[in-house]
């Protein structure tokens, strides 16, 4: 089978461990880089925030086209934003079945204007693979044929870094993790009125109306790969709040923690409740005081703290139901025996 795989091929990202994955379960495969379309990227970037991608949609037809040599049995998609109708409707022409791995919410109008072209032609999609339960109400809306898979973690950089998690030196004992949003920046502050202690890594914190009173929490911007592992496994609890100004209500955080190890401490939600137990493999909280209470808890017992993080390591990594390579496999099997 010939396989085509456009996304980004920026190392440690989910479009690259996608691409790896491909390519060791397919011979011929060939790859378009989305990293390498443009030379300017602060006004490409503009351009899809604020104003419009149609008004590049004809350059980036013509880079697709000039790249593309041979019929595809299989076309598959990371970097979605950046195929349009026109576009999708060329890569059909060859019977080519199309795949769209969306990885972000193109349905929640937070980006502005980026996902323009890719809701212009998502129904020409085969299959959207999709890892947020709340995706699925606009897809039903839309008639998109679409699947869900649970979050992503990739078990060759998420795991820990001593086979022993019991005997770790911490280097903290509380982290929250990730990029700033308004009510993330709103969490964090709650926290800290009420005493708590923590480390801060993530980009962006410094848009925060509040930023005075957090900076001498953000200890560093958002890390990669086997940094990032590191920086969770050398933390007792990791807090992890999704974006719920993206409509998320789980994110791969809500895996990779576990799997790398640490307590996961986060926001009681009802794609967390599918997977996990809270008190048992996981620890869940309603809002910034109930985490607060809970962090005060969990870090005057800490047995507790191993036994629970050991249990939702255990869950995420020995359950097939977790794998990303098989769960992708199977989901494309499927597609290209469909007519």
């Amino acid at each position: 089978m010939k396989v085509l795989f456009v996304g980004s091929l920026k190392k440690f990202t989910y479009s690259f461990y996608t691409y790896s994955i491909l390519k060791k379960n397919y011979k011929k495969i060939d790859a378009i880089n989305t990293d390498n379309f443009f030379f300017f990227k602060n006004l490409v970037y503009i351009v899809l925030f604020h104003l419009s991608p149609k008004l590049i949609e004809p350059y980036l037809n013509h880079i697709i086209k000039k790249r593309i040599k041979k019929k595809y049995d299989l076309i598959f998609v990371v970097t979605g934003e950046l195929l349009g109708k026109k576009i999708l409707k060329y890569l059909k022409k060859n019977n080519s079945k199309l795949v769209f791995l969306c990885l972000d919410n193109p349905f929640h109008n937070i980006d502005k204007e980026k996902w323009k072209l890719t809701l212009e032609g998502i129904n020409l999609y085969d299959l959207v693979i999709f890892q947020q339960g709340t995706r699925i109400k606009y897809a039903k809306k839309l008639n998109l044929k679409y699947s869900l898979i649970p979050p992503l973690y990739n078990k060759k950089i998420h795991r820990p870094l001593n086979k022993n998690i019991n005997k770790r030196k911490f280097k903290r004992d509380i982290l929250l993790l990730g990029t700033w949003f308004t009510a993330r920046g709103k969490f964090a502050k709650e926290l800290i009125d009420r005493g708590l202690k923590f480390d801060i890594y993530g980009d962006n914190w410094h848009k925060d109306i509040n930023y005075k009173y957090l900076k001498n929490f953000i200890k560093g911007r958002g890390v990669w790969g086997y940094k990032y592992s590191k920086l969770i496994y050398e933390s007792k609890i990791v807090l992890s709040v999704p974006n719920i100004n993206n409509d998320d209500d789980i994110t791969n955080k809500s895996l990779e923690v576990p799997a790398i190890g640490s307590l996961l401490l986060t926001t009681d939600t009802k794609s967390h409740r599918k997977i996990f137990f809270s008190g048992q493999d996981v620890v869940f909280f309603k809002n910034a005081i109930d985490c607060y209470k809970k962090c005060k808890i969990l870090l005057n017992t800490e047995n507790r703290i191993n036994k629970i993080s050991i249990a939702g390591h255990k869950k995420i990594t020995s359950n097939p139901k977790f794998d990303y390579e098989k769960n992708l496999i199977k989901l494309l099997k499927k597609v290209m025996y469909e007519k």
